[in-house]
């Protein structure tokens, strides 16, 4: 028998550093290959990683909430001690594991409840445990931890005060005075929230962009009466189809036209080989809100896919990001990002996205609204979008940028155009 030392591999993407978010084992545990281990996060996703060789768990190195850089060991397991060459050795069973019935004495491997759950359960200071889950066999929902802590504040239930480990026990700590707060009717006119996890990287990421790049925006409002009438014409074939379409499909086609007017704009900077990197793919990048921050699954080669397929394909990206379950590979890569905050309640007809560092360029989609434009000398009501771009001064200039907007323009404005472009 030998020992194992499973490392942190190289994720890809400049990232150098995750979040171990949970164990699925603990010391003594007997694995197969391929069983889970741990759930890490990145500023790209949650993931699991899986063992690789099948054994006994010595220990784990990386205790949950603490940061492993890449290269670094998580979990040492002794190979050849997996629950089938135990058997050999000892030549009976090992002791079965009874399943008490009551929540309280549940082990947390064996609480069902979704990593966004535990994830909350933790930074709140909640032992799963203790929580009963309404959901599909006995699953942990979001409105199971909102209701035990109601429950807490109100002296119907425990809310462990200790240390959660891998947290540190100020966090248990500071769950618990919330909830005895709430209880004693106290002022709780501040809350501390620990930048941590998916939201730390993001603000690590945005300050690197604004720290390297000059960044401008560029603002302009489409006339899109003629989208907004083929969108409603084309609805109903698309769900047919079972694909619910977007304005964003037609945005994105759009998108990859004005790229190839403007090459600059889909580039990166290499500041160490002090070059301009063009890219001849076009791999656009949808920025997606999740429950913690923002990431950008890619749609790769958009150029070669229909309005229809990237309506699909833009749908599978944004539902596994938000379900913190997008697979590596469709996070990387991305020549081009698209924010689209038009479709938000009270959202803004203009914003100004930051770069999506290394990127060159990133295309802002504002709300669409009815706006006063003269049309054969006639002041007349048009369905209107506001149109925003920002991009990397170093590599891009105004007549560029302006240049863009107006392949851009071109093609939202007049969409029937995009057929002549359909492969």
């Amino acid at each position: 028998m030998s020992r194992f030392e499973f490392r942190l591999a190289d994720v890809g993407e400049g990232i150098h550093e995750v979040e171990v978010l949970e164990w699925k084992v603990k010391s003594g545990d007997r694995i197969a290959a391929f069983d889970p281990l741990c759930e890490v996060e990145s500023a790209k996703a949650a993931v699991e990683l899986t063992s690789p060789v099948a054994g006994q768990v010595v220990e784990t190195r990386v205790p949950a909430g603490a940061t492993a850089r890449v290269g670094e060991v998580l979990v040492v397991i002794e190979e050849g001690s997996s629950e089938e060459d135990w058997f050999g050795v000892v030549g009976t069973p090992p002791p079965p594991i009874s399943t008490p019935a009551s929540p309280s004495h549940r082990s947390e491997n064996t609480v069902r409840a979704a990593p966004l759950v535990r994830k909350l359960a933790r930074e709140r200071g909640i032992r799963l445990e203790d929580v009963v889950g309404t959901g599909p066999e006995g699953r942990i929902r979001l409105a199971d931890l909102e209701a035990y802590v109601e429950s807490v504040a109100r002296g119907e239930g425990p809310l462990s005060a200790g240390p959660i480990p891998g947290r540190g026990h100020e966090i248990g700590e500071a769950a618990f005075q919330t909830a005895q707060s709430v209880k004693e009717g106290e002022d709780t006119s501040e809350e501390r929230v620990p930048l941590q996890g998916l939201r730390k990287r993001v603000a690590e990421h945005m300050v690197e962009a604004v720290r390297h790049a000059p960044q401008v925006t560029a603002l302009d409002l489409f006339d899109v009466t003629e989208l907004v009438q083929a969108r409603e014409l084309l609805r109903p074939a698309a769900e047919r189809e079972g694909v619910k379409l977007t304005y964003l499909p037609f945005v994105v086609k759009a998108a990859v036209e004005a790229l190839r007017a403007v090459p600059y704009a889909n580039a990166v900077l290499d500041e160490v080989g002090e070059a301009i990197v063009i890219k001849r793919f076009y791999n656009i990048g949808i920025a997606t809100a999740v429950p913690g921050g923002l990431i950008v699954p890619v749609v790769k080669g958009a150029d070669r896919l229909s309005v229809l397929e990237i309506a699909t394909e833009i749908t599978r990206l944004v539902e596994a990001a938000r379900a913190r379950r997008s697979a590596p590979d469709d996070l990387r890569d991305g020549t081009f990002t698209i924010s689209s905050f038009g479709g938000m309640p009270g959202s803004p007809l203009f914003a100004t996205p930051i770069v999506n560092y290394p990127e060159v360029a990133i295309l802002g989609i504002g709300r669409i609204e009815p706006q006063p434009r003269v049309v054969a000398g006639q002041i007349v009501p048009r369905e209107c979008m506001g149109v925003s771009l920002t991009f990397d001064h170093r590599v891009l200039d105004g007549e560029g940028a302006g240049q863009f907007l107006a392949v851009l323009r071109r093609y939202l404005e007049q969409p029937l155009e995009l057929l002549l472009r359909l492969r």
